[in-house]
């Protein structure tokens, strides 16, 4: 035998004794509890990032929270796109960036998977991140919708891969309000899955879907640590800028004209939808908008939706009054423009909540139950069109010209609403005992 052959072997053995060593880890281990964690010296966040807004929405949103109560902990952001950055952007914040995925997850897990490991990281990284895991007084899970076989089952398995981690290091866990579920997923994943789940999603402190439907996802595997609850961003109004920049941001606070409407795309609509169908409704709206008189900003909420911006804008190309912000702004800034419209045309997420927030009405173009849920919670169901059906254009700039009348009224309502979604929210019930 060749020394390659006898090589391939070894390596074909050595997977075959880490599948078992991985499997029997994942469903045989010790059914561990959080341990008194209290002393440590670290608060971990995952599922964060900051290059889409809404993530970084929630990361600023849950750092400062636990800057506030507990100043003598260390902040750490897993996150590998993030660890990618300059070290001077990263050097900005008052909290550190490890990085994170399943090269970072796998030997935590099976001390074999190593030799799978890809060598982006060195060493003295991965022990970093060990010795943060070891001293970590709670993992906080923030991913916005990333357990569902509506995303990638990959991605459902590293979502498991975090609780058992957690589970590892005897660490209290927190998943914060995301979207959850459905779990439809093929028999032959669903023979994977299905146990790691049944074993697994007992263990985290408190599960907190954003929706009705998430809630019923999970009620075959784990009841008793779930409730619903309202996007975390939501919750808080304003951010403490000191606990979040080491050094005071200097912030872009554009201002906007009166009688302004924004429009923010989503790509993961276009993705479900027409093309030409969907830039012809905006155009609608656009027209209509401006047949009453009003000034229209077309932004983006995540870096992926500029090209959308600038080809709504193209069909407008030569009007002063249909204005495109192409400017790179945080979710601060954001909030900051989106704060100033009476109403807006939003198909990202966050930029709904980031309008409710500021009691700014939002006509929805959306392509998940979130979206519809969101809307229907603060009484705004008529507002909500389905991005991933064709969308009567008619019907579309009917409710344009409504809301364009009557903001006054709806941003009353979902004030109301709000004040009821803050005065219990979820940072108190949870760590101010």
């Amino acid at each position: 035998m060749s020394e390659r052959c006898r090589e391939v072997a070894r390596n074909m053995s050595l997977a075959a004794s880490t599948e078992k060593e991985l499997l029997s880890t994942l469903l045989f281990s010790k059914d561990n509890h959080p341990t008194d964690s209290t002393d440590r010296s670290n608060i971990i966040i995952i599922g964060g990032e900051l290059f889409n807004k809404g993530a970084q929405a929630m990361t600023f949103t849950v750092v400062d929270q636990m800057s506030k109560r507990f100043p003598e902990k260390d902040i750490i952001l897993l996150s590998g796109r993030d660890y990618q950055r300059s070290t001077d952007e990263k050097s900005q914040y008052t909290f550190e960036i490890l990085p994170w995925g399943a090269e970072i997850q796998l030997p935590l897990l099976s001390p074999s998977m190593k030799y799978f490991n890809t060598t982006e990281f060195t060493n003295d990284v991965v022990e970093q991140i060990h010795e943060a895991l070891e001293n970590c007084s709670f993992l906080i899970d923030i991913n916005g919708y990333a357990f569902s076989s509506q995303c990638s089952f990959r991605g459902s398995i590293i979502y498991i891969n975090n609780i058992i981690i957690a589970r590892k290091f005897g660490m209290p866990m927190y998943i914060f309000p995301q979207s959850i579920g459905p779990f439809d997923y093929e028999m032959a994943k669903k023979q994977v899955i299905n146990p790691l789940m049944e074993t697994y999603l007992q263990y985290p402190e408190v599960i907190c879907p954003r929706e009705v439907e998430g809630v019923e996802s999970l009620t075959p595997y784990t009841r008793d640590n779930v409730q619903r609850e309202f996007d975390i961003v939501l919750q808080k109004q304003g951010y403490d800028i000191r606990n979040i920049y080491l050094d005071k941001p200097n912030l872009r606070y554009e201002k906007i004209q009166s009688d302004a409407v924004g429009i923010v795309p989503n790509s993961k609509v276009f993705e479900h939808a027409d093309h030409e169908d969907l830039y012809s409704l905006y155009d609608a709206a656009i027209e209509k908008l401006l047949s009453e008189n009003r000034t229209i900003y077309i932004l983006r909420h995540s870096v992926e939706d500029l090209d959308l911006c600038r080809n709504i804008k193209r069909q407008f190309r030569n009007n002063e009054r249909v204005i495109l912000l192409e400017d790179e702004l945080n979710a601060i800034e954001l909030e900051h423009i989106i704060n100033q419209f009476d109403f807006l045309i939003g198909s990202r997420y966050h930029s709904l909540i980031h309008a409710y927030k500021n009691h700014t009405p939002v006509i929805t173009i959306g392509w998940a139950i979130k979206y519809k849920s969101l809307l229907r919670d603060f009484n705004q169901g008529e507002y909500f069109f389905e991005g991933r059906e064709k969308i009567n254009e008619k019907e579309f700039t009917v409710a344009v010209s409504k809301m364009s009348e009557q903001y006054s009224r709806e941003s009353s309502t979902i004030e109301t609403k709000l004040k009821i979604v803050q005065q219990n929210n979820l940072f108190n019930r949870l760590f101010d005992k």
